[in-house]
């Protein structure tokens, strides 16, 4: 297991920063979509689907970085190798992405693979360094914040440069971030490695996930990433029907990522000692009215009440964008103590991409309703009907909320390493006499 090394903090938190500051070129990217390429919501949809296919195959990534060692080293070999290819291919983005929408596209999907990869290496560190409850709630809310500062340093430019820059010189500024990953995984302290037994491995996985304790909530969690997605239509809402400029999408971003980082801090400071059921029922009940409030805006009802569209969004987003993460939080936190040793790469992989393809899906979903609503840049009539779906069905697994058993779930964990231990303990044992006889004889 890797040294608790200042170093290796230092890595996570740089990772953490960096795919914040990445996010700079966001909104450019919505805006190459929507304008360069003619998109409209739902194609946008389906091509941001595709885009973040490999967040959903994070466990390929984990078992490549946990069993497929590169000189030697697991970790700094894969950052190194993903952050400079990360550089490389923003600047292709740059410079054949606007021309040619396959081009892009196809850039956009590798980009994401790198991006990816420095994650699950970064999430891979961040459970091996956490050894009880309170190390991991303050590790998960450490790379979380970084990650959130980093939107943070970077929202609102993200819209104020769209004035004044192109997109490729967006492009290229945002390349620098990744190269930055890639210098910085030569510091990391890690022992050496050698190749692990990937069919073995893979059998370790299965045991684990075949744990009553811990499959069922992985289910659980995927059906609640199910909610269909409202983003896409909500931004075509945004731009084309209020007029909103690239400037002040780069505010409420900016929003976003104060949020972000706010429920950070409240949830570390004030909710970590309560149980995962307590916060997840209270802010998912919390949720699911906040989110109803878009209706107001969509059906032009905070016109009515003398509430301008800027600052209905403004405060919509802060307030919408908290309780989501503080929704989210005591997932990851969770995720992150009932990893085993060995495998705790592919298996917090594996949770994340379970989070993210609940996501792929409910954004899928959102471009089948918009279809079926007549959800378009023409016409946002029904919008309000798609909303109210959304904070709908949050409300109808709260029900199911009790197939989360945490203690159960570190228990099973805790039995699977000590097994694992023994079964270490019981080989050096026999090796041990092994050498023993042959010096006897």
């Amino acid at each position: 297991m890797i040294k608790q090394s200042h170093s290796t903090y230092a890595v996570i938190c740089l990772v953490a920063f960096s795919q914040g500051v990445i996010n700079l070129s966001e909104l450019a990217i919505s805006y190459l979509l929507k304008e360069d390429y003619g998109m409209n919501p739902t194609e946008m949809t389906y091509i941001q689907g595709i885009i973040s296919i490999p967040w959903v195959i994070k466990p390929i990534w984990g078992l490549c970085t946990d069993l497929l060692p590169i000189c030697s080293y697991r970790r700094k070999s894969y950052l190194f190798i993903f952050g400079l290819m990360g550089f490389v291919l923003f600047y292709a983005l740059s410079i054949y992405g606007t021309k040619d929408a396959v081009a892009g596209v196809s850039i956009l999907l590798s980009i994401q693979i790198c991006i990816a990869f420095c994650n699950v290496v970064a999430e891979a560190l961040l459970v091996e360094i956490s050894t009880g409850n309170d190390s991991s709630t303050n590790n998960v809310s450490l790379f979380f914040g970084f990650k959130a500062f980093g939107t943070l340093m970077t929202s609102y430019l993200s819209g104020y440069s769209l004035k004044y820059l192109q997109k490729q010189q967006i492009f290229r500024i945002t390349s620098i971030f990744p190269l930055i990953i890639a210098g910085a995984s030569l510091f990391l302290n890690e022992g050496q490695h050698k190749d692990t037994d990937i069919k073995k491995q893979l059998q370790e996985l299965h045991r684990f996930l075949n744990i009553k304790a811990i499959y069922k909530p992985i289910v659980f969690i995927f059906c609640f990433m199910l909610q269909p997605s409202t983003s896409t239509a909500m931004f075509y809402f945004q731009t084309v029907y209020l007029h909103y400029t690239a400037e002040f999408l780069g505010k409420i971003k900016f929003l976003f990522a104060l949020a972000n980082i706010t429920a950070v801090s409240i949830f570390n400071r004030y909710l970590k000692n309560y149980s995962f059921k307590s916060v997840f029922f209270v802010t998912t009940l919390t949720y699911s009215v906040v989110n109803a409030l878009q209706i107001l805006q969509v059906t032009r009802r905070n016109v009515e009440l003398g509430i301008k569209d800027e600052v209905f969004s403004l405060c919509d987003t802060l307030l919408m964008q908290l309780i989501a993460e503080l929704n989210m939080l005591p997932i990851l936190v969770l995720a992150c103590k009932i990893c085993p040793s060995k495998i705790e790469g592919t298996m917090y992989a594996l949770l994340m991409s379970t989070i993210n393809l609940g996501q792929l899906v409910a954004r899928q979903i959102g471009g089948i309703l918009m279809y079926f609503l007549n959800i378009n840049e023409a016409s946002f009539e029904n919008l309000w009907i798609m909303i109210t779906m959304t904070s709908v069905y949050i409300l109808i697994l709260l029900p199911f909320l009790s197939t989360i058993k945490e203690k159960e779930m570190i228990e099973s964990k805790d039995v699977y390493n000590k097994k694992d231990l023994d079964e270490q303990d019981i080989i050096g044992k026999g090796y041990e006499r092994l050498s023993l006889s042959f010096v006897d004889s």
